[in-house]
């Protein structure tokens, strides 16, 4: 076999640039963002070492070799090991929360010398392993309800380990890609818009309650959805069944608020008005969009962020990232980020279409949808559509862990594009 052939992964050309590019871009903004600003200001430490970068590199490698192996397992050996794999991490994640050391008031990392790993992002893929092989197996009939059911509860359970971590961002990730397998395997519409109303219910219950301390906002979307309701065609249990369950979600919605921590709700309530603690919770935000929005279209010119350099944007090399690129690479440069994600997206959902096997089918879609939400979530934070709750940009956010478990799943995403058409 051609020595080339063995360094490159199989599958999806397209798919494999689109990880080469990011990468490349997440160790360019990284250089910039442990660079002392250059211009008509003095050379300032940029509060971020130089080393950050070269770790980069350094699992940038290590997730390189993980992707070729992750491509080039048997489907039929990933789906008969899902199980067990899936049962090591929710391990992993109990051993944590029982002897895990606490970092910055959080258990979430297994210290293993000079390295940090977070069991949390092993549990993702191993979470869309084992989804695709419960629902796999049951495609059809009224197993397919099992199926959907046994999923939930293997869904619920790492989501709330991480929770006690604690770390919401993380957690939500496991419940947003089993939506989205799930809506794949063909839950009902209904079921669909039962829960998007419920959810939209406990949102606006939520600022009436903790916001603007008013009961109309709450009571025009209930009069409002009382009109829908009326004028759709549906029988009169699912109306009722609806209107139920947006009147318990937005009833129910304070005692989900108390379970939260005090860091948490603070993020919430200030994402709503970050006025309100401006040089405290808010400041990640408002820094955020003042990068962002200084970029205009052109950028400041790459290493000439000031919100970067003057080290005013906190977690730049983190989870606020995208503001560096938006900052300095202006709206082209983050359009153009968001259109290689947009690549991967999409042609994981034409892989997922094509396969024939049903496990691959539900991996290519899991995998779809954990780069879709993280995508959509971070973005969304760093524009302040939406409260800090610490995701990062998949490929580009500094970090081993995070980075590691996106090329494991673009080599899982790789190895069905190179299959899709097998018996």
């Amino acid at each position: 076999m051609d020595p080339l052939t063995l360094l490159l992964p199989p599958g999806d050309r397209r798919i494999f640039l689109a990880w080469l590019v990011l990468g490349l871009i997440s160790l360019a903004v990284l250089w910039s963002v442990t660079e002392p600003i250059q211009g008509p200001y003095e050379q300032l430490d940029p509060g971020v070492q130089k080393g950050v970068f070269y770790r980069q590199i350094l699992w940038l490698c290590i997730s390189y070799c993980a992707m070729l192996v992750a491509a080039r397992l048997p489907l039929r050996y990933l789906n008969s090991i899902a199980i067990p794999l899936f049962l090591f991490s929710l391990l992993l994640l109990v051993l944590i929360l029982v002897a895990g050391p606490t970092i910055g008031g959080a258990r979430r990392w297994l210290v293993l010398g000079p390295m940090r790993i977070q069991p949390s992002e092993l549990a993702k893929v191993t979470f869309i392993l084992v989804t695709a092989n419960i629902l796999g197996r049951s495609t059809t009939g009224s197993r397919s309800l099992f199926a959907m059911l046994t999923s939930f509860v293997v869904m619920v359970v790492p989501l709330m380990l991480v929770l006690r971590e604690p770390d919401l961002g993380t957690s939500l990730v496991f419940l947003a890609v089993w939506v989205g397998m799930v809506f794949w395997y063909g839950v009902p519409g209904i079921l669909l818009v039962g829960a998007g109303s419920a959810a939209l219910s406990a949102i606006i219950s939520f600022y009436s309650e903790s916001v603007v301390h008013q009961a109309w906002p709450w009571a025009v979307y209930l009069l409002g959805l009382l009109i829908v309701l009326y004028l759709v065609r549906l029988s009169i249990p699912a109306k009722v069944t609806l209107l139920s369950l947006n009147i318990v979600t937005g009833i129910g919605i304070p005692f989900f608020w108390d379970k939260l921590k005090t860091y948490q709700q603070e993020r919430i309530l200030t994402f709503f008005d970050p006025s309100r603690d401006a040089f405290g919770s808010g400041y990640q935000a408002i820094q955020s969009k003042v990068a962002i929005g200084s970029g205009g279209l052109f950028g400041t010119h790459y290493l000439q962020g000031t919100q970067k350099g003057l080290a005013f944007l906190p977690e730049r090399h983190t989870d606020f990232i995208y503001s560096v690129v938006g900052e300095e690479l202006g709206l082209l440069g983050a359009v153009f980020l968001l259109a290689v994600f947009l690549i991967v997206i999409m042609r994981g959902v034409h892989h997922g279409t094509v396969a024939r096997r049903p496990f691959a089918r539900f991996l290519a879609i899991g995998v779809v949808t954990y780069f879709t939400f993280h995508v959509v979530v971070n973005v969304a934070i760093t524009t302040g559509l939406l409260p800090v709750t610490g995701l990062p940009l998949p490929l580009i956010s500094y970090g081993g862990s995070n980075l590691l478990t996106s090329s494991l799943l673009l080599g899982l995403l790789l190895n069905v594009s190179s299959r899709s058409f097998d018996d």
